[in-house]
């Protein structure tokens, strides 16, 4: 395991992967010259990580706006008429979607930076990543430290999750701002990120801080929180147990 806090930061597969990415996506947006502004701007390291910090923020909005949209028009529209008309619920007024998308629109700014902090402890050997599954060992290891990491992950999210409930003045100023949206004619998978910034951030933060003890992968870092979005879009909902 020391092993993995030993890789030479210039030969990192980590930051040359997020390099090919940022050139796909900026080439591909026929947005380079952000790209190059930004590392004119601060420089190549610091440029670097501002134009990741962009290009995840575009990918965060895309994703909420796909997921939550798709989910939309299928509880909504597809289904509609079945899972409310037909049992005579009602639908979530306008406006209610409007203020969820318009908070969560404004916290992803603040959202996509635990990525960039995540990729800086990563690329610079503060965490226990890995790139290759052979490097821990083969996929006995992987499923192994895969499931030491998703508990403690999953602790970490319930006891910040309670905390922010219990503490009275991060219910009132932080978490209380999300459950507004309390009742089934006010959840809406937009309301998924529409959460106080900070909120989002300390709900998320266990995702980063457990990769400083525990070994996981790099690859399937990133599927979890990519999935962890979805996930949210899935269980705001409030569609019926029935």
């Amino acid at each position: 395991l020391l092993q993995l806090r030993n890789m030479s930061v210039s030969n990192n597969p980590y930051k040359e992967f997020n390099q090919l990415i940022n050139n796909i996506f900026y080439d591909y947006s026929n947005t380079k010259s952000i790209q190059t502004y930004l590392v004119n701007k601060f420089g190549d390291e610091t440029g670097y990580y501002a134009s990741t910090y962009v290009r995840d923020l575009f990918l965060g909005i895309l994703v909420y706006y796909l997921t939550a949209g798709l989910w939309h028009y299928t509880i909504y529209v597809y289904k509609g008429k079945e899972l409310f008309v037909n049992k005579g619920r009602p639908f979530p007024e306008t406006s209610v979607i409007i203020d969820q998308i318009q908070l969560a629109q404004s916290s992803l700014f603040l959202y996509a930076a635990l990525p960039i902090i995540s990729e800086y402890l990563i690329e610079n050997n503060y965490t226990m990543v890995y790139y290759n599954i052979g490097d821990i060992g083969g996929l006995g290891y992987y499923f192994l430290y895969l499931f030491l990491y998703i508990a403690c992950v999953e602790v970490g999210i319930y006891w910040m999750h309670r905390k922010l409930h219990t503490n009275k003045y991060l219910y009132k100023y932080v978490h209380g701002l999300h459950h507004k949206y309390n009742k089934s004619s006010t959840l809406t998978p937009w309301a998924s990120l529409a959460f106080n910034p900070l909120d989002g951030l300390l709900q998320a933060c266990p995702y980063v801080i457990c990769l400083l003890f525990v070994p996981v992968h790099y690859f399937t870092h990133v599927f979890l929180l990519f999935f962890s979005g979805v996930w949210a879009t899935n269980i705001h909902d409030s569609t019926w147990g029935d």
